[in-house]
């Protein structure tokens, strides 16, 4: 499970596309305030989210809410309601519920940690893995670090834009909260790969082996 809750500014209008044989209506954003995250928005062409998106223009600010994807490393709202808003308002909330896969990787500055955390959905019946990397800085840190491989949890925080020594930008989940729901046995076991034998979207953590500094440049390894 991944949902977000995001101030966003439209950056054209809605346009009808059709994705995974599905019409949908779909359409660019960023969010509000300085990190402007690229986010795009999607909806069913007959649901009732559509209703009110689809006469929105370029520089329209809106409150979504949605189920939230990753696909090759851009950040997809498939919205359930939104709202209008104005440029001043910020809301930037994500809950992702998954299992924490490797180890935690320990920023050169010691003051965070990073790790890989397997989101599991369904696709027209088949199992695809959304790769989401959290970040932690003080207890969260330390929580990163100690929860065996495999754990259950859920980590709620905001979308971070952040960038890697070459220049790539990459998204991550700057954590503020974590709860663990079930410890993985760590060492190995099915727990250890949640999408073993799954088709991964967004990270392929194994890319993540490295230090929390050092990210790749190909997201889709």
């Amino acid at each position: 499970m991944s949902t977000a809750t995001l101030v966003v500014a439209l950056a054209a209008p809605p346009v009808d596309t059709l994705v995974q044989g599905a019409q949908c209506l779909e359409v660019c954003a960023a969010t509000n305030g300085s990190d402007h995250i690229p986010v795009l928005l999607r909806c069913g062409v007959n649901s009732n989210a559509a209703q009110g998106l689809k006469d929105k223009k370029a520089g329209d600010h809106l409150i979504v809410a949605g189920d939230l994807f990753l696909e090759d490393n851009q950040a997809v709202l498939y919205i359930r309601t939104h709202c209008d808003t104005d440029e001043k308002a910020y809301v930037n909330e994500v809950t992702v519920v998954g299992r924490l896969v490797k180890e935690a990787r320990v920023a050169e500055s010691n003051k965070s940690a990073s790790r890989s955390l397997a989101v599991n959905r369904f696709v027209k019946g088949e199992e695809v893995t959304d790769w989401f990397n959290i970040r932690g800085y003080g207890v969260l840190m330390e929580r990163l670090i100690k929860a065996a491989k495999g754990s259950r949890v859920m980590v709620s925080g905001s979308l971070d834009k952040r960038t890697n020594r070459d220049g790539q930008p990459y998204l991550e989940l700057k954590g503020r909260n974590i709860r663990v729901f079930e410890r993985g046995k760590g060492g190995g076991g099915a727990n250890t790969n949640m999408a073993a034998g799954t088709n991964a979207v967004g990270y392929d953590h194994a890319s993540f082996l490295g230090d929390a500094s050092d990210m790749p440049n190909d997201w889709n390894g």
